[in-house]
């Protein structure tokens, strides 16, 4: 069974040179290097490549743009600096590029109501028309606001980071906390990533992180597996997990999929996401 990775990282200042990553070559083509390798090892058919501009990697955007003109599998999510007043020129100026789809980071303080904002619509209208994916790195708390958005723009396609960085209190998944996220799955354009696992479990390097397949369930449940999309989260996953472990979590250690659930999971729901973009894609 082939794969599409729905989140992975390139830096043209490799990730594995901030941390002791000593099996990722140094070098900016390193960390590509080693995800063909990958690619080549795992049957891997696509990846979205999510940017991220800041710290070490300011011009990420442009990195991916390079590395990206002979190599049809990337699919690059430019990345979105946080301002109301310019998202809809950095939006136009991203697809004219070439971006696939969009990327936006909040962090722990900011509640996302400007989300919502009525100046916000002329942004959400313009990558709605044009079916640009928008991939949310976000905690459950921010999806609040987004299900008004929803309601405006119901074209748009939301993919959610790292299944919205679950809370495990406990032992138990935080269901208040959760709920924001969960009230989204009767939004026809929202899925969720199934990532990130090691950063959410208190032992992440203990593989299998067992401790989060109740969040998977809750996902299942309310979503459904149509709009559940498998991704590595590489390289930051190579800190506490092998690839292959990161490949295999859902398919050997979850048991809660079937076959035809896992090719859904695995790479049929992100055909989708990529056949809906692809006619308005440069």
């Amino acid at each position: 069974m082939t794969i599409i990775d729905t989140h992975i990282h390139l830096f043209e200042k490799p990730y594995g040179d901030l941390y002791d990553n000593s099996h990722i070559r140094k070098g900016a083509g390193g960390e590509l290097h080693l995800y063909e390798d990958y690619r080549r090892k795992f049957d891997i058919e696509a990846a979205f490549v999510v940017c991220y501009q800041g710290g070490h990697c300011s011009q990420n955007n442009g990195f991916v743009e390079r590395v990206k003109e002979e190599r049809l599998w990337i699919y690059p999510f430019g990345y979105l600096q946080f301002d109301s007043d310019s998202l809809l020129d950095q939006a136009v100026k991203l697809n004219e590029r070439g971006h696939f789809g969009l990327s936006c980071y909040l962090d722990e303080t900011d509640t996302g109501d400007w989300t919502a904002s009525k100046q916000m619509d002329a942004f959400w209208g313009y990558i709605a028309s044009h079916r640009m994916p928008l991939s949310l790195n976000i905690r459950a708390a921010h999806c609040r606001p987004l299900a008004g958005v929803l309601e405006r723009h119901p074209g748009l396609i939301i993919l959610i980071s790292h299944m919205a960085r679950p809370r495990i209190i406990g032992g138990k998944l935080d269901e208040e906390d959760y709920a924001w996220l969960l009230n989204l799955a009767g939004y026809f354009g929202v899925y969720v990533k199934l990532s990130g696992f090691y950063a959410f479990a208190e032992e992440g390097w203990r593989y299998p992180q067992r401790i989060l397949f109740q969040v998977v369930d809750r996902l299942k449940a309310a979503f459904g597996v149509q709009r559940l999309i498998f991704a590595s989260d590489f390289p930051p996953v190579l800190e506490y997990n092998t690839f292959r472990q990161a490949i295999e979590l859902l398919r050997k250690e979850y048991q809660g999929f079937t076959p035809r659930d896992l090719e859904a999971v695995y790479r049929d729901n992100a055909r989708g996401i990529i056949e809906r973009r692809r006619e308005k894609w440069l």
